[in-house]
């Protein structure tokens, strides 16, 4: 199998497991980065809020590990961005999360997709306006 048919394997049976699983189980974030780490890779399958998101370690949610984005800023005001806009930046999308630190429960990291950090994107006006539509 391709890597590409491996992510979307992948990418499959961790949405099988949030049907099977409900959301609210989804969105607790059940794993924690590996204590070692210095970077994690994974797809975006739940966002918490504005600055928290879930990295899929595994397709299981029990393995995916809630990340803090250290540069969740926006440029269009001076609050964090919302969820609607951290969705917009990152659901769905494959990560590689550099971990700059740990807080209770989650690691704080910047976050890049293949469009860029996630935290600038969050910030961007047309991502802003995209997130409205996310619930």
């Amino acid at each position: 199998m391709s890597a590409r048919q491996n992510a979307a394997a992948f990418l499959v049976a961790a949405l099988g497991a949030l049907a099977l699983g409900g959301v609210a189980e989804a969105a607790t974030c059940g794993g924690e980065a590996p204590a070692d780490a210095a970077e994690i890779h994974g797809p975006v399958l739940a966002v918490l809020d504005g600055q928290r998101l879930c990295v899929a370690l595994g397709a299981d949610p029990a393995s995916w590990a809630t990340v803090r984005i250290a540069d969740a800023v926006t440029r269009v005001s001076t609050a964090p961005p919302s969820r609607g806009a951290l969705m917009a930046a990152s659901f769905g999308q494959d990560v590689t999360c550099r971990i700059v630190g740990r807080e209770a429960g989650a690691v704080v990291a910047e976050c890049r997709t293949d469009r860029g950090s996630v935290g600038a994107l969050a910030g961007d006006a047309a991502t802003v306006e995209a997130g409205r539509a996310w619930r």
